[in-house]
């Protein structure tokens, strides 16, 4: 199978493709699709939404969840596992009375349509799930680095003097530090890298609003929040934001064969991170509902590479035309880092997507396959 057809061109492309899609299966599976638009559009002017597509029951008790976009820009990998299911697995897919499937789309749709990681203000959507948002929650590194991460200035001495200062921070703390420094989340500057924001966002809200609302009589949910641009090139490791001493954890290793990695424990590619999407789930389904939560993290570049395009990326937001040649040239590489025009790359993405579907079909109560 050639997977390559399922990455679309853009947010507006991938959404319609997905709607059209859905509403197909609707003889099969009976479809709901509850869409909540937030306040920003895209660039062509188009509606920017979160869509939560529903195929089976109505307030299902055992549910399979698949999520895109929650970093925008990554939302054309998860986005091409959607419209993998849609083609080939949901139409071969038979679901019992309590059971259901939901495609999740764009989970940040302005940092899909803008190909940006970030939202419309300028906040990290995974770091945003916070019970209690502290602008002292900085780690003091971030604090000394801040101008080196969020630089006013491009120019050639001004770089080099900066790229100077960090490497010689990675030189003696190491790589590690740097990466936890750097992306953890911070509360404190707002127009700066990795900002977690001041309150829940708009598009945050939406998607609890909609977790409270369809999945309010789940007893089982299994989720799968797709990312991209950390590890090897093509390389997928499973990360959760569970220590592991907890039920999610357990339960999470039960599904996908002993491979999620808990980034608070020290054992995944992801250092620990504030203000998870998981988190924030986990505290929004009903007592007692078992989760068991994965973020395939797929590799793409160097991580000095994809550093520099996020740097870049927000640097030109603040500071930069997106018209002009250097604005053009970022945005190019923000979507080659995290969503390379690789046909290999490609390919493994939806593959190993397919395999962590079929993993959770199988703990799934009430949902089987036949041969397509």
């Amino acid at each position: 199978m050639d997977c390559t057809r399922f990455f679309s061109p853009d947010y507006a492309e991938s959404r319609r493709r997905l709607i059209a899609g859905a509403r197909a299966l609707a003889p099969r599976h009976g479809v709901c699709i509850d869409s909540r638009a937030i306040d920003p559009r895209g660039p062509a002017n188009e509606t920017l939404a979160l869509d939560f597509v529903i195929f089976g029951a109505r307030q299902p008790r055992n549910v399979l969840v698949i999520s895109s976009g929650t970093h925008g820009v990554e939302g054309f990998c998860g986005s091409a596992v959607q419209h993998y299911l849609i083609e080939a697995v949901l139409p071969t897919l038979t679901l019992g009375p309590q059971t259901a499937v939901v495609l999740q789309h764009a989970n940040n749709p302005y940092g899909f349509a803008w190909q940006r990681r970030v939202n419309e203000s300028n906040v990290d959507f995974n770091r945003n799930f916070c019970e209690r948002f502290d602008p002292d929650l900085c780690d003091p590194d971030y604090v000394r680095l801040h101008d080196d991460l969020n630089p006013t200035s491009l120019a050639p001495d001004a770089e080099a003097a900066s790229q100077a200062r960090i490497a010689a921070y990675i030189a003696e703390h190491g790589e590690r530090r740097f990466q936890q420094a750097a992306i953890g989340g911070q509360y404190r500057y707002p127009r700066g890298m990795q900002y977690g924001g001041a309150r829940i966002e708009q598009g945050a809200g939406h998607l609890l609003a909609l977790i409270a609302e369809h999945l309010a009589a789940a007893s089982t949910v299994l989720w799968l929040d797709f990312h991209t641009g950390l590890g090897a090139f093509g390389e997928c490791e499973l990360v959760t934001g569970a220590t592991i001493d907890s039920e999610c954890y357990r339960f999470s290793n039960q599904v996908w064969q002993g491979c999620v990695k808990s980034a608070n424990s020290g054992e995944s590619v992801s250092t620990p991170l504030n203000g998870l999407l998981d988190r924030g789930i986990e505290r929004t389904l009903p007592p007692g509902c078992r989760l068991a939560f994965a973020y395939p993290e797929y590799g793409t570049y160097e991580p000095a590479r994809v550093m520099r395009a996020t740097r870049n990326d927000n640097w030109l937001h603040h500071h930069g035309d997106l018209h002009d040649p250097t604005g053009r040239a970022i945005k190019a590489e923000m979507l080659e880092s995290f969503n390379p025009a690789s046909a290999t790359w490609q390919q493994q993405v939806v593959q190993t997507g397919a395999r962590l579907v079929d993993q959770a079909l199988e703990h799934l109560p009430g949902a089987s396959r036949r041969s397509a």
